[in-house]
């Protein structure tokens, strides 16, 4: 990764932060600002000696093993190379979010991964054989890789060639089942396993795989019932097809010794999911949930909850909400909270708790409540969020068009992604601004009509060709999608896991609002527009096309003028701050 992803990555707030003791902060920093400047000056073995005395120092400096890592790449020593560009994502797992710069790394460390890429893409739906994508050598050529291994484990891979050479890799080491893997292929057996629990198993399966895998689910079904021995190979060949929870008598696992790579799978496949079971009770029910919308959209996520993630961020430092809005909207007219402390937050449907934990992280002083419809969804956040956090962040069931009963105000409130699910968004938007104190802020985000035009026309077709939205039929109706023009809708994350894409294609309910509609509510409102949100390299262009032409950044006309010229300017959402007077 270079300066550049990096520097793009930790917004926010974050950036990596040594922690040693005072007396070593001043001679770590010096040793760092001197391998970087051995570095640039060429002098790489030099660089790399210095760098590790950095890292002798303060194993956590998350920059000096991301430098290091870019040392080694350059004198082409890639093993250990992946070993410390893994250790750098493994510090600050919020730098995973830069995945095309991450994945950009992982082929120029792994060139057999590059051509395997390109040739099983051109050979599909065929299948090839070890042999034919990695020669002699086999899955040998990547297997050991540790920025695979890591990657595999933490984020689902977010483009189809990387998708349809892990199906294939499966289906390998499917029919290999039968035979004891190594150390290093049993764990990156493990490793695949983990990736398709984390995008929940949303990868083609053909009826042969489908057969092969239920002869093996009754074969440890079976020996688990008699007491037998199962062996590793196969516990982690159908960890790659199905959860280990689908086996009858999957607690007996537990009961077992494993290898570590199985044992992992056994934390993130029986022992994580029994925990979050557990939490239900604890959850609280602070409203009721009446409304027919809502009670459809608490199915779908408890069914799904979304989105699902792996690693928390590392190593952020907070800043004041102020500031961040300051570096956000440098020309923004909007009047400072002045809070560095006793910062309340409302995060309005928080899901699986990325939102929340991100804000209580990012802003100083912040403490938050989090409400969900799905319980299934607010287990998982009490789950992820970390010890440190947990006194910040208070978690609840609660449906936004019943809150005005809970008798709470806040000075800060995120509602992204969520109003867009309720019957009439605007209605969600209004009950909200009853519960913001006055000056306080509120973060939105809509789908734009514009932007989704291709999620509108796929929809339409899932909806002519009958799909349900089972695992099965999201299975089919993405690999439909993908031969029809209609696969521009891989440019979503979403598209790559289960829930994810059911979230995209397949909700029970989606509403999409335009410029004008969100002018009209925020004129009516008396509040004050700050400014749309985007990545720092983005708003910068804007800026940029904005200040050239004599415009305003907060002028909708504008910003409607240029949606109608570039529809795929809001393609995410639009993200926006109001202020309320």
């Amino acid at each position: 990764m270079n300066r550049k992803q990096r520097r793009a990555t930790p917004k926010h707030g974050s950036r990596t932060a040594a922690r040693p003791s005072d007396s070593d902060a001043s001679q770590i920093n010096q040793l760092f600002v001197d391998a970087a400047r051995l570095e640039s000056a060429g002098k790489l073995n030099d660089a790399v000696r210095a760098y590790k005395r950095v890292l002798l120092l303060n194993p956590d400096h998350a920059e000096a093993s991301n430098n290091l890592a870019r040392a080694l790449h350059t004198l082409g020593k890639t093993a250990d190379a992946s070993v410390f560009y893994a250790r750098a994502l493994a510090l600050m797992p919020q730098l995973l979010e830069q995945y095309a710069g991450i994945r950009a790394t992982l082929v120029s460390l792994l060139p057999a991964l590059d051509r395997a890429l390109s040739q099983q893409a051109a050979a599909w739906p065929k299948q090839l054989n070890g042999a034919e994508l990695f020669g002699e050598a086999g899955l040998g050529a990547i297997a050991a890789d540790a920025l695979l291994r890591y990657l595999l484990q933490s984020i689902p891979v977010r483009d189809v060639a990387f998708e349809r050479l892990l199906t294939m890799l499966r289906a390998l080491l499917l029919g290999d089942a039968g035979k004891p893997f190594s150390e290093t292929m049993l764990t990156f057996a493990c490793a695949i396993a983990g990736q398709c629990c984390i995008n929940e198993y949303v990868f083609a399966t053909t009826p042969d795989e489908d057969a092969q895998v239920e002869h093996l689910n009754q074969a440890i079904d079976d020996a688990l019932a008699r007491g037998a021995s199962v062996d590793a190979t196969q516990l982690a060949v159908f960890a790659m097809y199905r959860p280990l929870h689908m086996l009858a008598s999957a607690a007996m696992l537990l009961e077992r010794s494993w290898p570590a790579p199985i044992d992992e799978l056994l934390n993130q496949q029986l022992r994580e999911p029994a925990e979050e079971r557990r939490l239900r009770d604890s959850i609280p029910r602070l409203t009721t949930i009446d409304d027919e919308t809502s009670r459809k959209v608490r199915q779908q996520y408890e069914e799904n909850p979304y989105p699902r993630w792996v690693r928390v961020a590392r190593q952020v430092v907070p800043i004041p909400v102020d500031q961040y809005l300051r570096d956000q909207f440098p020309t923004g007219a909007f009047a400072p909270l002045g809070k560095i402390d006793g910062l309340d937050m409302l995060i309005a449907g928080c899901g699986t708790g990325q939102v929340a934990i991100a804000s209580v992280q990012k802003y100083s002083g912040a403490q938050g409540l989090a409400i969900d419809l799905s319980l299934s969804s607010l287990c998982y956040a009490r789950r992820k969020t970390p010890p440190e956090l947990s006194s910040r962040i208070e978690y609840a069931q609660a449906d936004i068009l019943q809150l005005a009963s809970i008798g709470r105000s806040f000075d800060i409130i995120d509602a992204c992604g969520v109003l867009h699910h309720m019957a009439d968004p605007f209605e969600g938007w209004r009950i909200l601004l009853t519960l913001l104190r006055p000056g306080g802020l509120i973060h939105l985000a809509f789908y734009s009509n514009a932007g989704r035009s291709d999620v509108v026309a796929a929809r339409t077709y899932i909806a002519e060709r009958g799909f349900g939205s089972t695992p099965d039929e999201i299975r089919r109706c993405r690999q439909e999608l993908l031969e029809t023009p209609l696969a521009s809708v891989t440019r979503f994350t979403d598209f790559f896991t289960t829930s994810e894409c059911r979230d995209l294609l397949f909700h029970v309910h989606e509403a999409r609002i335009t410029i004008p509609a969100v002018k009209a509510f925020i004129r009516e409102h008396g509040l004050k527009f700050i400014g749309f949100e985007f990545d720092q390299p983005i708003l910068q262009r804007y800026r940029a096309e904005f200040s050239a032409r004599g415009w305003s950044l907060t002028d909708f006309d504008r910003w409607q003028e240029l949606e109608t010229k570039h529809p795929d300017t809001f393609s995410g959402m639009y993200q926006f701050w109001v202020q309320k007077a």
